[in-house]
């Protein structure tokens, strides 16, 4: 930000603050943010990213967690007084709602009531400027399907969804996918195999018209709170039904939202509760990701010679490693002490080192030194992370937002996951996982039981060799991909404007 003086723009200043996150520097970004406010307080993209972005890539204490809960409820509060009147306060909605989600907030705890607020406010304030499609019947006997995402790319979401909007009757069903990110991969030419694809990059405006043009029946966003290209276009009404899959499983909020698709087996019996769209349960698992061809070797150079040892795995990204999860890594480490603990947090070494100095507290406090005792690993293509994966004895899921994509690919290699199951669906993946598999002995319900579970698993190679035996055994169960494509389809084929009601499993909460 050298470049800069203190007389710059305020638009200046947040093209500096956007640059600045985009390589993961926090603090400075939001400095940034404070110039364009000195200079303009009202400065509607400064305010959006300010709300949104954190200043740091998780928090550091529960304090923090409660100081940035409160920034961003200052923010939303900004915006839902905010005069949408004068012509320039509205020209600069849509690039706000384009330039930042509420990622940040999704992994701090249950949201679903800050959320409903945060739609309500989007909504309005999208709804100053684009009033959307007038409603209208489902009328078409062949349903004309749009299927929307930034991540048709060896992610998550494609490895997941792609698959199942692949397994749909193409005489019943006309499908379009919206390729939002562009680029040439062998998943978008997937997808061009069974569906027209449209491919970016596009201008959100772009994007938006297309989708009117398209006059879908039903659009379906393979994920919802990630990126926010797909958060504005799905703000708008541009079809008689919108829905989500669980690719980022947390509500939107959004009255321009109808349907949330979930994994039944992941849900609990209250799970309506936490979503502002209607739950419509898929059976079992909720997707229809591929078994995987082969099991790779166990990565080499992993596995010390010391006796006894043991390696820990726990590739959760940084953004779900609340500071809680420090203390549970510590005392795990303390109970096994010939363990070791690698993670896989993120792609930058600057990241991956703040990790290590927040942990650094709690390790020191249960008498763990950090730097031999927990190795911190960057990014990884698929074929390697699953080869260090077999070269451990067994898993840590994380605390409060468990492994989803993660426990699907490890669990059927027999690695063992300690789980701890809580209230929202998000906090169960891994957990349900498990007792579909017939391991509920290796979910806790509390921290302590966590710590516990662990630890027997570390001194217990007889009982982890017969709980990896089962795993392995039963993994068959996660992979039952018709009944969910089956109520998938059913669901596309029926659903009306006005109602989430389907033939598909019902919600029961």
């Amino acid at each position: 930000m050298t470049e800069l003086t203190r007389a710059s723009t305020p638009a200046a200043w947040v093209d500096a603050a956007y640059r600045q996150f985009a390589v993961d520097r926090f603090a400075e970004g939001q400095a940034a943010l404070d110039e364009a406010l000195r200079l303009d307080p009202a400065w509607l993209p400064a305010r959006w990213l300010r709300m949104q972005c954190p200043h740091a890539p998780a928090p550091e204490t529960p304090a923090d967690i409660e100081g940035y809960r409160r920034k961003w409820r200052e923010g939303v509060a900004w915006f839902e007084q905010l005069d949408l009147s004068p012509p320039h306060v509205r020209a600069q909605i849509p690039g706000c709602i384009a330039s930042s989600t509420s990622f940040f907030l999704h992994y701090l705890g249950e949201c679903s009531d800050d959320m409903r607020r945060y739609g309500a406010m989007v909504h309005r304030l999208v709804g100053a400027v684009d009033r959307g499609l007038p409603a209208r019947p489902i009328v078409r006997r062949r349903r004309r399907l749009v299927f929307a995402t930034t991540l048709l790319t060896q992610h998550t979401v494609a490895r997941l969804f792609v698959p199942l909007v692949e397994r749909l009757d193409r005489n019943r069903f006309e499908l379009h996918v919206l390729h939002l990110s562009g680029g040439d991969n062998p998943w978008a030419r997937r997808a061009a195999r069974f569906a027209t694809v449209h491919s970016g990059p596009r201008a959100p405006l772009e994007w938006r018209n297309l989708l009117a043009r398209l006059d879908a029946d039903v659009i379906t966003y393979l994920d919802l709170g990630m990126h926010p290209l797909t958060q504005l276009l799905s703000s708008i009404r541009l079809a008689p039904v919108q829905a989500t899959l669980w690719g980022h499983p947390v509500t939107t909020g959004l009255p321009s939202m109808d349907c949330f698709l979930s994994p039944d087996a992941f849900e609990p019996p209250h799970g309506q509760a936490h979503y502002n769209e209607r739950l419509v349960r898929l059976p079992g698992s909720g997707h229809a990701l591929e078994w995987p061809d082969t099991v790779p070797e166990p990565l080499a150079g992993i596995r010390r010679d010391e006796p006894g040892s043991l390696e820990l795995f726990c590739p959760q990204s940084v953004f779900k490693l609340m500071p809680a999860q420090d203390e549970a890594f510590a005392r795990v480490l303390q109970a096994l002490p010939q363990a070791r603990l690698h993670l896989v947090p993120h792609q930058r070494d600057s990241v991956r080192d703040w990790l290590r100095e927040r942990m650094r507290p709690a390790m020191a406090a249960h008498g763990v030194d950090v730097d031999t005792r927990v190795v911190l690993h960057g990014l990884m293509p698929l074929d390697r992370f699953m080869s260090l994966a077999r070269a451990c004895d067994f898993a840590l899921d994380s605390l409060g937002w468990s492994g989803g994509m993660t426990a699907l690919d490890l669990l059927p290699t027999g690695l063992p996951i300690v789980a701890l199951e809580g209230d929202c669906m998000r906090e169960r993946q891994s957990a349900a996982m498990l007792q579909q598999l017939g391991a509920g002995e290796l979910v806790a319900t509390s921290v302590d039981q966590y710590v516990e579970i662990a630890t027997r698993l570390g001194r217990d190679a007889g009982w982890r060799d017969g709980l990896a035996e089962r795993l392995r055994g039963n993994a068959g169960v996660l992979y039952d991909a018709d009944a969910t494509a089956e109520a998938f389809a059913r669901f596309l084929a029926t659903v009306q404007p006005g109602t989430a009601e389907a033939t598909s499993t019902p919600d029961q909460g």
